[in-house]
C-alpha cells in the first residue's frame, strides 16, 4: 500500500484537481480522501457533476466513528466510485472517493477524528488499495497531521513564484519537524504548479528551500477542467502536457515509495481496530 498526502502552504494551487488527476492515472486501485475542511466538498459537484448527494463521505464517517468506533468496514461503507459517469463506469475502475464535508462548520468538531482515520487508512494494504489524501492548505498545529505522518509521500503544491515561495518557507519548517518526528523526513517533496508568468526554475527552488521537486504541472486550465469541472476528455487528452505530467509524477512517486520500502522494509501496520471512546 502507498499513501500520498497533498497539501499547500498558501493559496489554492489546484490540490483537488491534482489529487483526482493522480488517481485517474494511478497504476493500482486507489481511494481519494477529500480531507480539506476549509471548504465544502468539490469533487462530487465538480469532477462528478453532482451525480451523488452527501449521504456518504467524511462527515457521516466521523459521526459513525463517534458512535461505534472506526474500522475498515465502516470506512468502505462511506466510499463512492470516483468516476465521471456512474451509469457507464460504475465501480469497475478501482477508483474510490471519501468525499469531504458539506459545510465548513462541521470540520471544527473533527479534531480527534484524524488520528483514528490515519490508523484505519494505514491498514488498507490488506485491501490492495492505495490512498491519496487531499488536505488543502496545511496550517501550523494542523489537527490532520496524523494523516501526513502516516503517508509514504508528502507533496506540497506551490506555484513557483516569489509570493507563494516566500509564504511557504515557514510552513516547510513545521512540515519537516513533524515528519522527522516519525522518521519520515525524506518523504517530503514539492510539486510546482506553473503560473502564467514569473516562474522560478525547479533547480533554483530546490537549492533555496532544500526540498526536492517531485514534479511540475503545466499551466493548462482547459485540460485541468476535466478534473475540476467534469469536462469530457478530448480525444487527444493523453497527449496533453497535463496528462503527461500527471503520469510522470505518479510513476516517479510510486517508484520512490517502492525503492524506499525495499530499502527500509514495510511500515508497521496496527491491526487492532480503534476502540470506541
Amino acid at each position: 500500500m502507498a499513501a500520498i498526502f497533498l497539501c499547500s502552504g498558501a493559496g489554492s494551487p489546484g490540490i483537488t484537481s491534482t489529487a483526482v488527476g493522480l488517481a485517474d492515472v494511478w497504476p493500482r486501485p486507489v481511494m481519494v480522501v477529500e480531507a480539506d475542511t476549509s471548504k465544502p466538498s468539490s469533487v462530487i459537484p465538480g469532477f462528478m457533476q453532482g451525480q451523488l448527494d452527501n449521504s456518504r463521505g467524511l462527515l457521516p464517517l466521523a459521526v459513525q466513528a463517534q458512535r461505534q468506533g472506526l474500522s475498515s468496514d465502516i470506512l468502505w461503507e462511506q466510499l463512492v466510485p470516483l468516476v465521471q459517469d456512474l451509469g457507464r463506469d460504475g465501480d469497475q475502475r478501482g477508483k474510490y472517493l471519501l468525499s469531504g464535508i458539506s459545510n465548513t462548520g462541521a470540520g471544527k468538531g473533527m479534531t480527534g477524528f484524524w488520528s483514528d482515520l490515519a490508523i484505519v487508512l494505514s491498514q488498507q494494504g490488506d485491501s490492495g488499495v492505495d490512498v491519496i489524501v487531499d488536505a488543502g492548505r496545511y496550517v501550523p498545529g494542523d489537527p490532520r497531521t496524523p494523516l501526513m505522518q502516516m503517508s509514504d509521500s508528502v507533496m506540497v503544491l506551490t506555484r513557483p513564484v516569489l509570493p507563494d515561495l516566500g509564504a511557504l518557507i515557514g510552513q516547510l519548517d513545521e512540515l519537516k519537524e513533524n515528519l522527522a518526528r516519525v522518521g519520515h523526513g525524506e518523504h517530503l517533496g514539492l510539486v510546482l504548479m506553473e503560473a502564467v508568468t514569473g516562474n522560478y526554475s525547479g533547480r533554483d527552488i530546490e537549492r533555496q528551500l532544500g526540498v526536492p521537486v517531485l514534479g511540475k504541472m503545466p499551466w493548462d486550465p482547459s485540460t485541468a477542467a476535466v478534473y475540476s469541472l467534469g469536462v469530457p476528455k478530448a480525444k487527444n487528452f493523453k497527449r496533453t502536457g497535463l496528462s503527461s505530467a500527471l503520469t510522470a509524477l505518479a510513476a516517479s512517486v510510486d517508484s520512490q515509495i517502492l525503492d524506499r520500502t525495499k530499502r527500509l522494509g514495510s511500515r508497521p501496520v496496527p491491526k487492532e481496530e480503534v476502540k470506541q471512546a
